[in-house]
């Protein structure tokens, strides 16, 4: 094994699949040494190069290790369904990963932490509820509760043709061996001229569909997932599971994103146990949270004094 200071290619098996991922390591590296080091899971449909890649480089200034990687089916991963925002596999991938730094001499297991943006938010709490290998975790415009997100804000009658819609897909799916994809985050359709700058759905189609952060830049990456993502989506919820995560946790938000995902971080703080901490990142939004050097400077600085106070 060869690593060097900056960004590693690396690969590693999880659910019989070779996953690619970058480590990203301090500029002084030395692989005689021990670093603390952070496994890192992002938003729906992201590739390791996107939000990831923003924080390897942050965390690793601040003298970790980081592990950004691309999970089954998306990127350069391997995967025979692609783009599938799947949590059971996704929560497998992070315990594959975390397997996988628990290999490397250089990672002080002791000082091991997760973090997750977005819907990787909902993700990795759910897995430190039971892998006490992470020992404390962060986590950053976090998607905290997706059944609160659709059943406790869409009607029946709302809900029942994204079922069927799914579940129709799914039939096909069986019967053809045809995967079908759409634009699950609808922001091909939207009126982008008509939108108010500052709303969440401006800032996703901002983010993802010019070249800030889209397929213009990242080929590997697409805004696409399969139709029966809504069939899964619905039934997660961290925040069911927040009394009983006893690893000390750390909730980052915008002070924008208070009208939109805010409060699912909030909530799912309100609702975990000791030790917790919660940051609200004064001017930033959801997205800003992905990219933006002045938010998420102060995100990092924040998590590097978390997981300085709770590492072992």
């Amino acid at each position: 094994m060869s690593m060097q200071s900056g960004i590693n290619t690396v690969q590693f098996k999880s659910q019989g699949y070779q996953l690619a991922g970058l480590l990203f390591t301090p500029n002084d590296f030395d692989a005689t040494k021990q670093y603390p080091t952070v496994v890192f899971t992002g938003p729906f449909n992201q590739v390791k190069e996107q939000t990831g890649t923003v924080y390897g480089k942050k965390l690793a200034q601040q003298g970790y290790v980081v592990l950004s990687f691309d999970h089954v089916g998306y990127g350069d991963s391997e995967g025979d369904v692609r783009n599938n925002e799947n949590a059971s596999w996704k929560m497998e991938g992070v315990r594959d990963a975390v397997s996988y730094l628990g290999t490397l001499p250089f990672v002080n297991k002791d000082k091991l932490y997760g973090l997750g943006v977005c819907a990787g938010g909902g993700y990795m709490a759910i897995v430190a509820v039971t892998d006490k290998r992470l020992k404390a975790i962060a986590t950053v415009s976090g998607m905290m509760d997706n059944t609160a997100s659709y059943f406790g804000v869409m009607s029946k009658e709302q809900l029942m043709p994204i079922f069927k819609m799914a579940n129709d897909a799914r039939q096909r799916q069986y019967e053809t061996g045809t995967v079908e994809y759409y634009d699950v985050l609808g922001v091909e359709s939207l009126d982008v001229d008509s939108l108010d700058k500052s709303s969440a759905q401006y800032e996703g189609y901002d983010f993802y569909m010019t070249e800030r952060a889209g397929k213009q830049t990242y080929p590997n990456y697409s805004h696409k997932s399969v139709m029966t993502v809504m069939e899964d989506a619905p039934l997660t919820s961290a925040t069911a599971l927040a009394p009983y995560l006893y690893t000390p946790y750390l909730g980052i938000y915008g002070e924008k994103a208070m009208a939109d995902t805010a409060p699912l971080t909030v909530n799912f703080y309100n609702q975990a146990s000791e030790p917790k901490e919660l940051y609200e990142v004064s001017g930033a939004s959801h997205v800003s949270l992905y990219d933006i050097d002045k938010d998420v400077d102060r995100a990092v600085a924040k998590m590097d004094a978390f997981f300085k106070k709770h590492g072992q």
